[in-house]
């Protein structure tokens, strides 16, 4: 049996093979194997801002200027100012606190250390930057002639000549009011220690304009409404920025970064919205 059963076992391992290759053929391909991703780089992240560690910051103001800052019902101070200093607190890590100070004198104060900074609708000029240093501007403005709703005659800056002016002391309108003066423009130039003394002055009739910045004249038509107006175009064209103590670069660095993201994300403009349009004094 053995030598008839051997070439029949051969041929059935020839077969064997033979069908087990032919089903290995026909055997769908495994599945290939997921391709491996490759690490992405991360996305870059914004740019760093510089961290103040917690630093605490005084800040000057002259809080009768509505609206960058007055002081409301509930005796807090508000306005774009305290907004804008406690949103770049947030971004750099620092903690400001509003400190209720005159106009008349605050650059002194800042340059003696009695503050870190002063925000109140400050004017960059080249004489104050020689005692102090400035964050970089976060709002432009022009000097406008505020007069009463009754007033005829004066038009415009052109139509002051004889005319009784109120400034703030120390103000660039103060300064443009004496210059106009010099050249015969204005009659008299009348300072009081506030905006708010020198608009009321000319509610009661003791002056016939005052000379303010446009974003302050609209804060306070808003809040004697229907007494007062402006008239003419704005004659100048100046910027706002915050006033740090001479040198201290680790706050203006900051500062500077905070403002340069805020405009980019539009933070700026959403404050500039509420506290000049959707909360401007008289509509609270």
């Amino acid at each position: 049996m053995k030598g008839r059963v051997g070439p029949y076992l051969v041929v059935l391992a020839v077969v064997v093979v033979l069908g087990l290759y032919y089903r290995a053929r026909q055997q769908p391909a495994p599945p290939a194997a997921p391709v491996q991703q490759q690490p992405q780089p991360a996305a870059s992240p914004a740019a760093a801002l510089p961290d103040l560690g917690g630093r605490e910051l005084k800040i000057g103001s002259d809080t009768t200027y509505p609206p960058f800052e007055f002081v409301d019902e509930n005796k807090n101070i508000v306005g774009f100012d305290p907004d804008l200093l406690a949103e770049i607190c947030r971004r750099v890590n620092c903690k400001a606190t509003f400190v209720t100070t005159a106009w008349d004198g605050i650059f002194v104060a800042l340059s003696q250390g009695q503050f870190d900074a002063v925000a109140s609708g400050v004017t960059i000029t080249e004489e104050r930057q020689q005692t102090v240093d400035f964050s970089q501007p976060y709002l432009t403005y022009g000097q406008v002639v505020l007069v009463r709703q009754d007033e005829a005659f004066i038009k415009g800056v052109d139509s002051l000549v004889g005319k009784t002016v109120a400034v703030q002391t120390g103000t660039t309108n103060d300064e443009k009011a004496s210059a106009l003066q010099k050249e015969g423009k204005v009659g008299t130039v009348r300072r009081y220690e506030t905006f708010a003394l020198a608009v009321q002055a000319l509610v009661n009739r003791d002056v016939d304009a005052v000379i303010i910045d446009s974003y302050a004249a609209d804060g306070f038509i808003a809040l004697h409404a229907g007494q007062l107006k402006k008239v003419g175009e704005p004659f100048t064209s100046e910027a706002l920025g915050i006033a740090i103590k001479k040198g201290d670069t680790a706050l203006k660095d900051a500062f500077d970064a905070a403002l340069a993201q805020m405009k980019a994300d539009g933070t700026l403009e959403r404050l500039y919205q509420k506290w000049f349009v959707e909360r401007a004094p008289g509509k609270q």
